[in-house]
């Protein structure tokens, strides 16, 4: 249960503005993250990514749909929610409400999370954001 409990607490940080700086202790200096296309290994590369993102999306929230412990990992179906207001995918801020679901598993040393793997619906997103039409 403590691994559940370190992520609830992630996802408080990530949404506040106010907090999200302790977001990051959630990961172990040596962090791996898989499915984030650019973003190599290490805490500095993950807080580069995620600055970046909150600047397209200040107002970014995380919300888990399911939450499954075992053993060392910890699954999540989310659903991630904010506003498209600066530079991403190196589209300007269209202003547009985003919404879009996803999977993450995270794997666990020592109470941080030290590897984890994540699928989004970018197809979504990027239909969201304009970058082709919506279907008929």
């Amino acid at each position: 249960m403590q691994n559940r409990k370190t992520v609830e607490k992630a996802l408080a940080n990530f949404a506040d503005p106010l907090k999200r700086d302790r977001y990051f202790e959630l990961y172990s200096p040596d962090i791996v993250l898989h499915g984030y296309e650019g973003v190599g290994p290490g805490i500095e590369a993950v807080k580069q990514y995620y600055t970046s993102f909150w600047l397209a999306f200040p107002d970014a929230r995380v919300v888990p749909d399911d939450i499954i412990e075992a053993d060392d990992k910890v699954v999540v179906r989310f659903t991630l929610t904010g506003t498209h207001r600066g530079i991403f995918l190196g589209i300007d801020g269209t202003q547009k409400p985003v919404r879009v679901s996803g999977m993450t598993i995270l794997r666990f040393e020592k109470e941080h999370c030290v590897e984890r793997w994540s699928v989004t619906n970018s197809l979504s997103l990027a239909a969201q954001l304009g970058l082709f039409p919506p279907p008929k």
